[in-house]
């Protein structure tokens, strides 16, 4: 009779522990089950709108996208873009943004340029300009290099993560592969702050320039400017001064001075005068050997 009993009991124990964790198991399944997702209507291209493209009706369609991957700015309504201009090249499949579509009076460089920022542009070649390989959006540093003046010429980085506005007369690079024209541009436009349009205009007249291209991710604090310095000019000579005086003449002697019918006009010139040797004098038809020279 006790054994029926605790074979009895301990079937229920075990019948109650099975179903508590079958209730546990089926509760970590409702709870990982993932959570309902709200859907939302998006105006997207529905092929490749190039940049300053007047947007019509045939290059939109309308899908679902999840609600949490919607940007705040997406268009709703095809309406809302019809007749508008792409600023940039939107690619087929890409959400339509407000900040993507914009009036005729938005295609220029004045809209990309943020409060207290001013456009400049250098010169560039295929070596200044990183092969042709940096494109507007990009992120670069200038570098200056003074004239060479001594054994040991310096560079210069003066600015760090400035802003490629554009290169030329793009505003932007509209594929992956630079175009062939991209190679012989001449010039490109930066964002800088007033202060580094006075330097890199400065810099511009005074050195020669070059960009390096950044990682996109780099913090652009992440390595100090350096400061340019030139070397000072040569103090000029003092107009002013008085000229050094000459050298004194060398002590030249007298010249030889002859009397009547060619004889020494005295013995004193004659001893003034070492070294002169003797000195053969014709007197019309006489001839008369002069002294010899004094040591």
């Amino acid at each position: 009779m006790n054994t029926r009993r605790m074979t009895l009991l301990i079937a229920i124990v075990l019948a109650l522990g099975t179903g508590y964790l079958t209730i546990s198991y089926l509760g970590s399944l409702r709870a990982e089950a993932p959570p309902q997702v709200t859907m939302r209507s998006i105006v997207v291209a529905g092929q490749d709108i190039p940049a300053r493209a007047k947007i019509t009706p045939e290059m939109l369609k309308i899908v679902q996208r999840a609600t949490n991957e919607v940007e705040p700015d997406a268009v709703v309504e095809p309406k809302q873009t019809i007749g508008t201009l792409a600023l940039i090249t939107i690619p087929a499949g890409a959400a339509i943004t407000q900040s993507k579509i914009g009036r005729p009076v938005d295609i220029g460089l004045t809209p990309r340029l943020q409060r207290g920022e001013r456009a400049i542009s250098i010169g560039i070649d295929r070596v200044k300009g990183v092969s042709g390989l940096v494109q507007p959006g990009d992120r670069v540093d200038v570098i200056a290099i003074p004239p060479r003046t001594g054994t040991n010429p310096k560079a210069y980085t003066i600015l760090r993560g400035v802003v490629v506005l554009a290169l030329g007369n793009e505003l932007e690079q509209a594929g992956a592969t630079p175009a062939p024209g991209a190679q012989d541009l001449t010039t490109v436009t930066l964002a800088v702050t007033p202060k580094q349009a006075d330097l890199l205009e400065m810099a511009d007249i005074n050195s020669q320039l070059r960009l390096a291209l950044r990682p996109p991710k780099e913090p652009v604090r992440s390595f100090p400017t350096e400061q340019l310095t030139f070397d000072a000019p040569a103090a000029p000579a003092d107009a002013g001064a008085a000229a050094a005086p000459a050298p004194a003449p060398a002590n030249v002697p007298p010249p030889y001075m002859y009397g009547p019918g060619g004889l020494p006009h005295d013995h004193d010139t004659i001893a003034a005068r070492p070294n002169m040797g003797s000195v053969t004098v014709i007197d019309g038809d006489r001839v008369v050997q002069g002294p010899e020279s004094v040591h």
